[in-house]
Order: structure tokens, then sequence, then C-alpha cells
């Protein structure tokens, strides 16, 4: 394969990005420096990035699962209630979860084997959006969506925002950037609402779409390497 996606694929940087290492002559192949942005590669081949060897990437696992409402995220409960792996086979009960929904809950719940990949879809600094359809005990007014934008506080010394509120027929839309702890419920609270129902729908680049509850897909190798390379294009943001 060509050296850029090579490297790309390693988790380094993506293919814009190797080629600009390659450019600046941080890249060698058996021990030279290369030059050649077409450069060809074997997993044989000794690839290093100023002077760190990189090895050939194992296969990664990510899957989508639409979480029901009423089960934990967790691998034991000590009260016994369902969990989200009891919906899971035998072969995925060793991936982990990423960024929890509360036991009320519903929607989309990433779950991978990478941790690298877990820990970039979960740390607040990178910025990754989560977008959730809000439903309320009543409407909710433009005026109390915008105290979502501005940042309500949930508690002392810690503040929730949204990223973006958008009107849907019965309900809201949130994105938010964070997953706190039963931070919507919070955020709704705050502003005088109660949440009768919660339901992820997205998270990063990846869609609930026609998934049904219980059910669960692997991501393909495409739909991964996309989600690689937006994280690794992703600029570190801190509020």
């Amino acid at each position: 394969m060509r050296l850029n996606k090579f490297i790309s694929l390693c988790g380094v940087a993506s293919r814009r990005g190797a080629d600009e290492l390659i450019k600046a002559l941080k890249v060698s192949v058996n021990g030279k420096v290369v030059e050649d942005l077409g450069r060809q590669v074997e997993n044989s081949d000794i690839v290093e990035v100023e002077g760190k060897r990189l090895f050939p990437p194992k296969k990664t696992t990510v899957l989508a699962f639409h979480k029901p409402a009423g089960c934990v995220c967790t691998c034991k409960d000590p009260q016994n209630r369902e969990t989200v792996y009891d919906y899971l086979p035998p072969g995925y009960k060793g991936l982990k979860y990423i960024g929890r929904l509360d036991l009320q809950s519903r929607g989309l719940l990433l779950f991978t084997d990478s941790g690298e990949l877990a820990h970039r879809l979960t740390l607040p600094k990178y910025k990754i959006m989560r977008h959730y359809l809000v439903w309320t005990d009543s409407p909710v007014k433009k005026s109390d969506a915008e105290k979502l934008i501005e940042g309500v506080e949930l508690e002392e010394g810690i503040q929730g925002f949204a990223e973006a509120v958008f009107f849907e027929e019965g309900c809201i839309e949130l994105v938010l950037s964070e997953g706190k702890n039963r931070e919507i419920r919070k955020m709704m609270a705050a502003i005088g609402y109660e949440i009768e129902d919660l339901q992820r729908i997205a998270y990063a680049d990846i869609d609930l779409g026609e998934l049904k509850s219980g059910d669960y897909r692997e991501l393909s190798d495409k739909e991964i390497q996309k989600l690689k390379e937006r994280l690794n294009s992703t600029t570190v943001l801190v509020r």
C-alpha cells in the first residue's frame, strides 16, 4: 500500500498529514529517509516516523448498538439488572462501550476494542459531537433554549453547555461535545423542564440510522477508517 495510507492506518496522522511528514523528511523505510510521496510499502518493511517504528495495525472493531431504555451500561450489575452486554453475542463481550447512556436513556451506543479510539472519542478536549432528541413535559421556549447555549449550572462549580439546539416536531435536538453524568437531564431541570424521553441519534460521524432497539451492527472498515481520519484531523480545543 502507499506509505501515507500505512502511516494513517497506524493512527499517526491523516493521509494528508502523512504526506506533510514525508515532505519534512521525517519518515524512513528500512533505514532510508523517503522523499517520494508515492512510495509503496509492505507489512514487512520497517517504517519509522521521527525515529519511532510503526507497526501494521491490528483490525479494529467498532460496534454500533441501539440501547433500549431500562438496561445499564456495565458488564455486571450488582442489582442484577439487564445490561447492554446481555444484547451482544459472546464474541463481543470484550468490547468497551464509549460514552455511557443512563438507565432510562436510549439510542446509539458505540463499542470498540481500541483503547486509543475510545480515548479520543470520549475526552471533551477533542470536541466530538453527540446528538440527542429530547422530549419534555412541555414545549421548550426559545428563550430557555438560548440558556442552554450560554451554559447552565449543573451543580456547584460545574456548568453544562449545548453546542446547538434545533427545534423538531414534538421535541428538541441537542448537540453536546461532552458526556457528563446525566448532563442533559440536569441541564433541562436547570431551565425548568422534565425529560420524558431521551434518545442519542449520533456520535461523531456515526448515525443511529434505521438500527432497531436492541440491535447492533459492526462498522465497515471504510467507516472506521473515515472515523480515524476525522479524529486525526480534529483540532484540540479547551473551553
